[in-house]
């Protein structure tokens, strides 16, 4: 496998709050990487190291196989197209704003033309190239935001909470320029995102941020609680743990590896919870069900799946689940 990015025991902090904390984080050099999380959760502090704005307080980063220093990580930044959540665009037209990285990088003048029509085209707002950048939409900015970074070929390219901001129909326009995004270029592609079905649906690979704490995964059941012998009790429920885990005051367990059945299953999965659908909702190829049974599980299922079990909101099912799927930290 060819690495993007290895992050190693990473810390930092702002003053004495510590920000983020986790062991290894390791990014493939293609595909598309989601970074999902709450406010406040750590994801635009490890976008900034990502694109070498910042470094960490504490541990190693290494750049396609080369180690990331305080004397090369600012030479760095140009192999990396950042756009934040709120870009900012320059007081000038749309073609401007685009060209303005080929200008500082004294890219000659046809060539920059060349450029950024081609982009335009590409993005479909060569129709914009003369209006005034303060005069574009949430979601046209973003679309020029994009287009602005994607015009100097970076190595990688980082958005910072894309989906924010915008209506429904701005939306599903960005996600379907996320994936021609991928199919058309070799960047590879990382972003943040709340949502963890818009996560799971563009991105490869999901990693999600609790508290600076970095999962390998989608984390849409997350439940506080104390470990007692070889169960974490929440309070409400008791799930089996693997043994030996003596640490941990949250568990997370990943939406996909629960299994929903209309009956106990005899199984030698040890989690088995009997409760009722509260709520259902499709996104394009999945289906996210929401169950109480003593605390609220979500699950994701097909809806070839849904079809085959039957059930409805209301509906008596069981939620089961391995001891060894779930995360503590």
């Amino acid at each position: 496998m060819n690495w993007l990015y290895e992050l190693s025991d990473i810390r930092f902090s702002y003053g004495t709050d510590p920000v983020l904390h986790f062991g290894k984080l390791k990014i493939p050099a293609s595909g598309s990487t989601a970074l999902v999380g709450p406010n406040g959760a750590g994801k635009s502090t490890l976008l900034n190291i990502l694109a070498f704005l910042n470094l960490p307080d504490q541990g190693g980063i290494r750049f396609l196989g080369q180690p990331v220093t305080r004397d090369n990580y600012k030479q760095l930044r140009r192999r990396v197209g950042y756009v934040q959540q709120k870009p900012y665009l320059f007081h000038a037209s749309v073609g401007d704003n685009i060209e303005a990285g080929l200008k500082i990088r004294e890219v000659p003048k046809t060539e920059r033309r060349e450029r950024v029509w081609k982009i335009m085209q590409e993005f479909g707002i060569e129709t914009m190239a003369e209006r005034y950048a303060h005069d574009l939409s949430g979601g046209e900015a973003q679309k020029v935001a994009i287009a602005r970074a994607l015009v100097l070929d970076p190595e990688v390219l980082i958005l910072d909470e894309p989906f924010s901001h915008l209506d429904r129909s701005f939306r599903d326009e960005l996600e379907f320029m996320i994936r021609e995004i991928e199919a058309r270029r070799s960047s590879t592609l990382i972003f943040t995102t709340h949502d963890q079905m818009k996560a799971q649906l563009l991105a490869d690979q999901v990693f999600s941020l609790v508290d600076g704490h970095l999962l390998p995964m989608s984390v849409m059941n997350l439940f506080k609680g104390k470990i007692r012998g070889e169960h974490f009790d929440t309070g409400k429920i008791t799930i089996s743990i693997p043994a030996g885990q003596l640490e941990g005051t949250r568990l997370a367990l990943e939406a996909t590896q629960l299994v929903l059945s209309t009956h106990e299953l005899d199984s030698s999965m040890r989690n088995r919870f009997e409760g009722r659908v509260s709520r259902m909702s499709h996104e394009h190829q999945q289906v996210h069900v929401v169950v109480e049974a003593g605390e609220i599980f979500h699950i994701i299922i097909t809806p070839a799946a849904l079809k085959e079990l039957a059930v409805g909101i209301g509906d008596t099912v069981w939620v089961s689940f391995k001891s060894t799927s779930v995360h503590l930290f």
